[in-house]
């Protein structure tokens, strides 16, 4: 992220909740309404525009891939959903609710892991169920660590460190920590970007099944076009900053999907020359 985020004097108003348009038959579960957001450059040179008036709605457990140009701000709109930033301008909104900063029904999954390295793989599963926050949230869930390594494709590594994991299996336990809290959305940016080629394929069916079996609202960005056209319902098509959103595109088409499948191919094409890029 740039800089830091505009002094609160010269921060254009937030819009109130009551000043939200939202349609009373809305069924999304997350509303970004004219959101804004500027840095104060760290130079002294003076803000940066990185969001400008994005709109977009997603509804509950559904699957939605950002894609933009490097520097877009993809990131940071994970980071304002999550409650680590606050908005310049406009409002995010969870179940009709402002967001006023982070909470356990929206978790993050980064593409470097933060495993504790000396803690099991069950051990740092199990460390978000033992915080006092998110206590409430686990009130008659029933799930249990082995549960959820299992889930990942990890039984029978609950006791292996992470040093002892590869990297497609350490992200498989950050998976299983992030849902460890029974959160209602994963927010997960560029989750597989640091695996090679193959594990990265076999991690994109393995979180597709994943999100079938629990029903999350993922919200998940990535450069990779193909991938965002092989995982999700949706995808969110960002401009260059100060960032837009230029065109939201559904993924009518029957999962499994293949690189290969023309449909895939002519998605493809769309969404790059949305971006400028030729494939």
């Amino acid at each position: 992220m740039m800089g830091t985020a505009m002094p609160e004097a010269s921060r254009p108003q937030i819009i109130r909740l009551a000043e939200v348009s939202v349609p009373t038959n809305d069924t999304s579960q997350i509303h970004f309404d004219q959101v804004s957001l500027a840095f104060c450059s760290t130079l002294g040179r003076g803000t940066v525009q990185v969001l400008d008036r994005v709109n977009f709605s997603i509804r509950a457990g559904e699957f939605v891939c950002i894609i933009g140009p490097s520097g877009c701000g993809k990131s940071t709109i994970l980071s304002l959903l999550a409650g680590y930033l606050r908005p310049n301008g406009g409002q995010i909104l969870v179940r009709a609710a402002p967001v006023v900063g982070p909470g356990s029904d929206r978790v993050m999954v980064f593409q470097s892991t933060a495993l504790f390295p000396w803690f099991t793989a069950a051990d740092n599963v199990a460390y978000g169920r033992r915080l006092g926050a998110n206590r409430h949230r686990l009130d008659g869930q029933r799930a249990t660590v082995d549960e959820l390594l299992n889930l990942v494709g990890l039984r029978g590594f609950d006791r292996h460190y992470p040093f002892e994991l590869s990297g497609g299996m350490r992200q498989r336990v950050e998976i299983a920590r992030a849902l460890a809290v029974n959160p209602d959305m994963l927010l997960m940016d560029e989750p597989l970007g640091a695996l090679d080629a193959l594990t990265r394929l076999t991690m994109q069916a393995e979180l597709i099944r994943i999100w079938r079996e629990t029903k999350r609202t993922i919200l998940f960005v990535t450069h990779d076009i193909d991938e965002a056209i092989i995982m999700a319902d949706r995808v969110i098509v960002m401009t260059t900053r100060p960032s837009r959103v230029k065109e939201e595109i559904s993924v009518d088409l029957p999962r499994p999907r293949h690189r290969d499948d023309p449909r895939v191919g002519s998605l493809s094409r769309r969404i790059a020359n949305l971006l400028g890029v030729t494939i």
